[in-house]
Formats: structure tokens, C-alpha cells, sequence
């Protein structure tokens, strides 16, 4: 077991930028549902909602979705109201989002500024490049982003040699890189990085029970809410060939129902895959530079003198490495859970737009109707019976008693 890290400064306010990849899905899953314990120890997690996604991308300033086709992006007033939480707060706080991993030096800025720089510590996770690299191409993979994994691979990790970078996949992707960027706007002394250990994850959740001064176990005894485990290669190549014949009728909200919110998540919440399911390796010319990766990690981190929670030894546990063989068949479970997943998916927004129509025209139907709403048969109806009625009182003839 790692030393244990020191607790921060009572009112210390935790940054967790993730990044990406790093288990970030299930601590803050964790943190969500153990909101009210740590409350009860004067530690607030703002909001209600699992991650601070949404407060990132403020500051990102880039929204969810395809680049010719985006969600919108959230209003400043969600960043603004998370800033005020985290002052209002009387003990620690803690914020996550691997977001905050991407944003650029002006933001950086604004973000320590805003938040307060007497209060702001950092954490940093860092993990083997070779199992964030496999991680990435699914998750763009489940975005409508990329295809193959070798030409994910060639375009976005493979480079001439390790060392710092200002864009792409290892701008984000190396610790390294991370605790240089934000050493600019905050003091190297208030960051910290803790390294994932593959057979263990738990010192994600016990490195937060360290920090922010919580009893053992608060968050480590907990099974996260959210399961982000991996897709099969089957998974895997099942949903790129069918992005690959759908993409292109497809607008973004489109495609996030029915794959990321049907197809994905009823893969990974739902279907049980076989445990000699192929599952996705990196080709065998990445194991050289997930070597060099890592080891030149490890020696920037240290001659940085950040302070490092876990075994930095832990980067170099490469992941598998093989040739992959090309997938041509799927199994009828998976293919029946893909279509299930669809299917509800759809099913889901249906149910949603018809109750939605059901409130509207109740709405409709209960508050008077403006004279320019009223069809003219109907106007005219109503004007034939009020002056049979005029003419009636005025002759003197009514109903018999």
C-alpha cells in the first residue's frame, strides 16, 4: 500500500481535472452518492449531479457533440453558480470534471482566480498511456468520432518521441504535460498526482478520503454507481460498423440516442459478456513507444518534484499487445441487446414527447383562449345561440315552469 497522502487545509477546495480515462466516471459517481456523508464531515460536493461536466464546458468553451454539430453549449450561469457553492461552503469542497484537463492557459487562469487561489489544491491521475490510449479510442468510438483502432492509433498517439505537448491526445492524455501546465498559475506545492494502479482502483477513492480528511472507507467501500467498463472488441467493431452506414443521416442529438444512450449504455449497464470475449489490444507496434511513454513520464514527474501518491512503477504495466484479427461475426446476444438498447431508447423519447403533449394540451385547455384562437365555425356558433337568446328574453318567451 502507498503512504497515505496528507489531509489538506480545512477549507481547501479539491480541483479534480481527471483527466480522461482515469476512473474519473466512478469516483464521481461515488462522490455523488456519498454526498450527504460528506456533508456530515464539512465536505461539499456541489450540485446535484454526478460530475461538473457542465461547468467545465462553460469554461472550455466548447460544447458536446460533433464539430459541424453541437449541443448547445451551457449557460455561464452554471459555472457562476459553482463558484458560488464552493464560496459559500464552510469546510473543504471538491470539484471534478476531466474536463478542466482541457482548457488552455487563459482559462487556467480564470479558473484559479474564480475559485480562489488561497484555497485551490489540484489533483492530477495519472495511468499507463497504453490503457489510455485503448480507453480514448472507445470513447470517441462511442462519440461518432473515429473508426479503427490502428488508424486512431497512428493519427492520435503514435509521435516521433515523448515529451510535452500543446494539442491533441497527449496534451491532455500525459500527467507529465498536466502538472507543468498548471504549475504556471498555481504553486507546484498544492498539486498532486496519484497513480492508478490496474489491480487496484481503490486508491482513486482512498487518495480522496486522504485529502479531504474523510474516515477510511467513506468512499472506497462503495460500489460505484456507474460501471465504464471497456467494450469487447466484438462491442466495439458491431458499433463502428453501424456509425460507419448511419453517421452521415444522422444530426448529433440523433445519434447520442440511439448509440450512446441506447447502444452503449445497454452494453455496459446490461449485457454480461463471455469472459473469452476478444476484447481490444493494441497492435504490436505500440508496445515500444507505451514503453518510452511511460518512462519518460515517470522521469518528468519526478525531476518536477510534484508530489506523487502510489508507485509512479505502475505506468509501465503495458497492456496487452497482439495483431489483431479481423472481427466478422458478432454473437446473437450482442446483436439482440444492440437492437434492444435502440429500441428503448427510442421507446424512452417517445413516452417523453407524448406526456409532454398530453401537459401542453392540458395547459391548453384550462386558460381562456384569445378571440384569434377560436376557429370562426365556432365563433360563429356561439354568435347564433347569443342572439337566439337576446331575441328570446326580449319577446318575453322562456322555458315553462
Amino acid at each position: 500500500m502507498p503512504e497515505p497522502a496528507a489531509a489538506l487545509p480545512d477549507d481547501a477546495v479539491l480541483l479534480h481535472i481527471g483527466p480522461h480515462k482515469t476512473g474519473t466516471t466512478g469516483i464521481q459517481g461515488t462522490l455523488a452518492m456519498a454526498r450527504e456523508d460528506l456533508a456530515a464531515h464539512g465536505v461539499t460536493y456541489p450540485g446535484p449531479r454526478g460530475a461538473h461536466h457542465d461547468a467545465a464546458r462553460v469554461i472550455l468553451g466548447r460544447p458536446a457533440g460533433w464539430t459541424h454539430d453541437s449541443a448547445p453549449l451551457p449557460d455561464e450561469s452554471v459555472w457562476r453558480d459553482l463558484v458560488e457553492a464552493i464560496h459559500e461552503a464552510p469546510g473543504r469542497a471538491v470539484v471534478s470534471s476531466e474536463f478542466f484537463a482541457l482548457i488552455d492557459a487563459d482559462r487556467r487562469a480564470r479558473v484559479v482566480e474564480e475559485i480562489g487561489r488561497g484555497r485551490l489544491y489540484l489533483l492530477v491521475a495519472a495511468r499507463n498511456p497504453g490503457s489510455i490510449a485503448l480507453s480514448t479510442w472507445q470513447q470517441v468510438l462511442r462519440d461518432g468520432k473515429t473508426g479503427h483502432l490502428d488508424d486512431w492509433l497512428q493519427h492520435r498517439f503514435r509521435r516521433a518521441e515523448p515529451g510535452y505537448a500543446t494539442k491533441g491526445f497527449w496534451s491532455w492524455a500525459d500527467p507529465a504535460t498536466l502538472v507543468e501546465n498548471w504549475s504556471q498559475v498555481i504553486d507546484l506545492d498544492r498539486i498532486r498526482v496519484v497513480v492508478i494502479d490496474e489491480r487496484d482502483w481503490a486508491i482513486l477513492p482512498s487518495t480522496f478520503e486522504q485529502l479531504l480528511g474523510l474516515p477510511a472507507e467513506t468512499l472506497s467501500s462503495r460500489t460505484p454507481p456507474n460501471r465504464n467498463r471497456s467494450l469487447t472488441a466484438p462491442e466495439a467493431e458491431l458499433l463502428r460498423s453501424a456509425t460507419a452506414l448511419t453517421k452521415d443521416q444522422l444530426r448529433w442529438n440523433e445519434f447520442s440516442l440511439f448509440f450512446r444512450m441506447g447502444y452503449a449504455k445497454r452494453m455496459l449497464d446490461v449485457r454480461v459478456p463471455p469472459k473469452d470475449e476478444a476484447r481490444p489490444v493494441l497492435p504490436t507496434w505500440a508496445a515500444s513507444q507505451v514503453a518510452a511513454e511511460a518512462g519518460a513520464t515517470i522521469e518528468r514527474l519526478v525531476a518536477s518534484g510534484v508530489s506523487v501518491i502510489g508507485d509512479l512503477e505502475n505506468l509501465r504495466r503495458v497492456p496487452a499487445v497482439a495483431d489483431a484479427q479481423p472481427i466478422e461475426q458478432v454473437p446473437v446476444d450482442l446483436a439482440a441487446e444492440a437492437l434492444a438498447g435502440v429500441i428503448t431508447a427510442a421507446q424512452r423519447r417517445i413516452r417523453r414527447a407524448e406526456k409532454r403533449v398530453q401537459q401542453l394540451k392540458a395547459a391548453a385547455a384550462d386558460r381562456p383562449r384569445a378571440l384569434d384562437e377560436v376557429p370562426t365555425r365556432e365563433l360563429a356558433a356561439v354568435l347564433r345561440a347569443r342572439v337566439r337568446a337576446r331575441i328570446t328574453r326580449r319577446s318575453g318567451a322562456g322555458p315553462s315552469a
